[in-house]
């Protein structure tokens, strides 16, 4: 799919809680995989925001979802891709699920949550376990899956009568059929680093998907959350307009030099 001549790439160094320079109502599909709470890489982020345990880390985040709903049009999609954590606490070793929360947080501001995708990641580890071996009861799940989840703002987008986008913006039944499964067993992870530290990185083909399954050619695609820029790229060659918003000034700065690079070309996904 070509892109249309207008699509652009924008990138803004600011806060995900205030979305800097995203008029309300100016945003069709947000695409983003936040920090996730509990996860030790991280907690530095959540420190800078004055979050220091998990009830308060969601609260932080939370903040960005609202600023999110605000953002979407009547009918927007937000698509977060999150994990849960593992991780030792006060009362010891146990599940932090960030999924239930980041629902919650975002029912509370307003959206109606949609069925969600498990993205299970391929792994040369399939017997991987924790815990006690062969002897229960004390071994625990291995956490192979992560989260889609997807968020509507009010009701069914409405759009003009016969708009040639959305024919445009066809997918295949064979896209249809895979896309739409909610289990996801096809898209491998990638190594997580960057300038030696790890980015929190998805890999293309997550928001290639999510871009060309809930938005038309010619929309506008954010992610609050840019670091390395993925959903941006995609959005481009899929002739979407992007906006992305990050705070770290190093990853702004590599994210403004690549915008500037790539505005009005096409990059291959």
């Amino acid at each position: 799919m070509d892109p249309v001549p207008s699509a652009t790439i924008r990138t803004v160094h600011g806060d995900a809680r205030e979305l800097p320079g995203v008029a309300p109502g100016s945003v069709e599909l947000i695409v983003t995989s936040p920090p996730y709470p509990m996860i030790p890489q991280w907690d530095e982020t959540f420190h800078r925001w004055g979050a220091t345990d998990y009830p308060s880390m969601h609260g932080r985040l939370g903040e960005v979802w609202a600023a999110c709903f605000r953002a979407l049009v009547p009918g927007g999609i937000l698509a977060v891709n999150v994990g849960d954590a593992l991780r030792s606490g006060p009362d010891g070793f146990r599940l932090w699920p960030n999924h239930v929360d980041v629902t919650r947080s975002c029912e509370t501001v307003g959206f109606r949550s949609l069925p969600y995708v498990l993205w299970k990641k391929p792994t040369n580890k399939p017997n991987a376990f924790l815990g006690s071996g062969f002897l229960p009861p004390n071994a625990y799940v291995t956490l192979d899956c992560e989260f889609v989840l997807l968020f509507r703002r009010g009701g069914l987008r409405r759009l003009p009568p016969k708009d040639p986008r959305r024919e445009r913006s066809r997918y295949t039944k064979a896209e249809r059929d895979r896309w739409f499964s909610q289990v996801w067993d096809d898209v491998p992870g990638i190594r997580q680093s960057g300038k030696g530290r790890r980015t929190g990185a998805f890999p293309p083909e997550i928001p290639r998907r999510l871009i060309r399954m809930f938005s038309l050619v010619g929309d506008t695609v954010l992610d609050p959350f840019a670091g390395t820029g993925t959903t941006l790229w995609v959005a481009h060659a899929l002739g979407r307009t992007s906006v992305g918003i990050d705070n770290d000034p190093e990853l702004s700065e590599a994210l403004a030099r690549e915008a500037a690079r790539l505005n009005g070309d096409r990059i291959p996904v």
